[in-house]
Formats: C-alpha cells, sequence, structure tokens
C-alpha cells in the first residue's frame, strides 16, 4: 500500500506544481516530488527483487514436479520383495518376453525418490549364509540369496 500512497502524493504534489502560481510553492512541490520519485523507485526496485524470487521458486517447484512424476513413471516397474536373506528391497516387475534380468533397488533410496540398483558387495560378499549387495547411493547392505552349500574337501595325505 505504501506504493500507491506515494504515487497519489505524487501524482497530488503534481497537481499543486500544475496549478500553483507562486514559485516558493513550485520549488518545494517539485523538491518533494523527486522525493517521492525516488521513495516509487526505491519500491519499484524492491518488487522486482521479490516478483524475481518468485519466478526462481516456481522453477524450482517445476523442475521438482517433473524429478517426482519421472520418478513416479519408473516407480511403476517396480515391486516390494523379501529376498531369501529376509532383505525387503524392491525389484522390478519383468514384463513379458522380456529380456533384462530381474535386479533390486534400495527402499532407504527408493523411499527419497532415487533409484538406486543394488550391486554385489565389495567389502562383505557374504553374511551369515547370504549373499550380500549394496546400494551405491547410500551404502546400505541387503542380504539377498542363499549361498550355495560348499562340498566337503577330502584331504589325503601322501603318506
Amino acid at each position: 500500500m505504501s506504493g500507491f500512497t506515494a504515487a497519489k502524493q505524487a501524482y497530488d504534489l503534481l497537481k499543486l506544481i500544475k496549478e500553483s502560481h507562486d514559485q516558493a510553492i513550485i520549488s518545494g512541490a517539485i523538491g518533494d516530488l523527486h522525493g517521492k520519485i525516488t521513495e516509487l523507485q526505491m519500491l519499484n526496485a524492491k518488487l522486482s527483487g521479490l516478483y524475481q524470487s518468485e519466478r526462481d521458486v516456481a522453477v524450482k517447484l517445476r523442475e521438482e514436479k517433473a524429478k517426482i512424476e519421472m520418478f513416479t513413471v519408473k516407480a511403476e516397474n517396480y515391486e516390494l520383495h523379501t529376498t531369501e536373506g529376509g532383505s525387503t528391497v524392491y525389484r522390478s516387475k519383468k514384463p513379458t518376453g522380456s529380456t533384462i534380468p530381474h535386479h533390486h533397488l534400495c527402499t532407504h533410496c527408493y523411499s527419497n525418490s532415487v533409484i538406486s540398483i543394488l550391486q554385489p558387495g565389495i567389502s562383505t560378499t557374504k553374511s551369515a549364509g547370504y549373499f550380500v549387495h549394496y546400494c551405491p547411493q547410500c551404502k546400505n547392505e541387503y542380504r539377498m540369496g542363499k549361498l550355495p552349500p560348499v562340498k566337503p574337501v577330502s584331504v589325503r595325505f601322501p603318506y
């Protein structure tokens, strides 16, 4: 409202300058008018900054919306799955006739709208009789399939 008030006061000063015949009143009104013009310019600059900030927020929101929509489209291809090791992961749905093997996603990253495919463990390859996979994004580890049974090795001593 201060912008409207300043504009109204500037308009009133212009009317005073136009209608007055006294040079002292005109000079005072011109000085006041310069002040009001400066005030309006400052308000305009502030308004411009606010407008730009709002545009930046709108752009960020549109980008975030696009990411969410893209994730939603990708997420339709996955379902919750419990592995043999008891870990809960997201597993790809295998479309009919597809040659792409199943793969698994990290549930933590999935809940944060990130698609992160689990990879075979590097530092921990097995745990409690199960293969271990890890998430390259958040480093969580998941027990997956059961280790194959180990055949006993018989060692014969030559003597």
